[in-house]
């Protein structure tokens, strides 16, 4: 019992690393009564058990805020995708984990979605903030689509039914939209009214960035390393399954 004690009180006192992340993208990072939940604060809560010298201090709020906050030097990202452009910006660890971006249409008007080329003409909607990579970025400047941007995912539901917008954008696959869809307490009689393409967006590695003025690259190979054995032993993949078993 002193061990634990001094080993709580080590922990208690020990550095901490501020992280942000986004508030509204289940199951991989959400609020839900007031608890932190998800894949991806989970596997962050599994590193800051195996890597005792330090603790982190997650605060989870409208994924533009938390990225700015981030970016100006306050902590690292939890969630962030890679871009040429952020790459000038953030110091980034191993994937943590691989989001399936889905897209979500009315009933009745499905396409047949192969490519970004597939998205000419249309208005996505996509959380504020949010990035899917460089190809999709260069696709969005060069006029493919247009984009309509939203804090959370209640307001890009109620614009996608009400044909404000041609599609949304949502993570973690079919489980993730549904799981949006419970929390959000959106009548499983208007379920039917949605349909997820079969063909992603894109299977898109997020990661932990810190922004470069931290200085954290030397930091983040150690943490890569837990990452890596946390994969090798199988304890990561057993907290990926239990996120997305919970949401089905």
């Amino acid at each position: 019992m002193l061990a634990l004690s001094l080993a709580g009180s080590a922990y208690a006192t020990a550095p901490v690393i501020p992280v942000f992340s986004g508030d509204g993208s289940p199951p991989k990072m959400f609020v839900h009564e007031g608890e932190q939940r998800g894949v991806l604060i989970d596997i962050l809560n599994y590193a800051d058990k195996q890597m005792p010298q330090h603790r982190f201090e997650l605060s989870l709020y409208p994924w533009a805020r938390a990225y700015m906050a981030s970016a100006s030097g306050q902590g690292g990202l939890l969630g962030i995708s890679w871009t040429w452009r952020r790459d000038e910006v953030f110091d980034y660890s191993e994937p943590l984990f691989y989001d399936e971006v889905v897209i979500v249409v009315r009933k009745g008007h499905e396409f047949n979605y192969q490519s970004l080329s597939d998205l000419q003409g249309k208005t996505l909607g996509t959380v504020r903030g949010a990035s899917f990579g460089s190809a999709f970025d260069r696709a969005h400047q060069d006029g493919v689509f247009s984009i309509d941007r939203d804090n959370g995912a209640r307001n890009r539901l109620s614009k996608l039914a009400a044909g404000r917008i041609d599609c949304a954008l949502f993570n973690v696959g079919k489980a993730g939209f549904q799981e949006t869809l419970r929390l959000h307490k959106i009548p499983k009689s208007q379920w039917k009214n949605f349909v997820v393409l079969p063909v992603p967006l894109r299977r898109d590695p997020n990661y932990l960035a810190f922004p470069k003025t931290m200085q954290m690259g030397d930091w983040l190979r150690g943490f890569n390393e837990v990452i890596r054995q946390g994969y090798a032993r199988g304890e990561i993949q057993k907290i990926i399954e239990r996120n997305l078993y919970a949401s089905q």
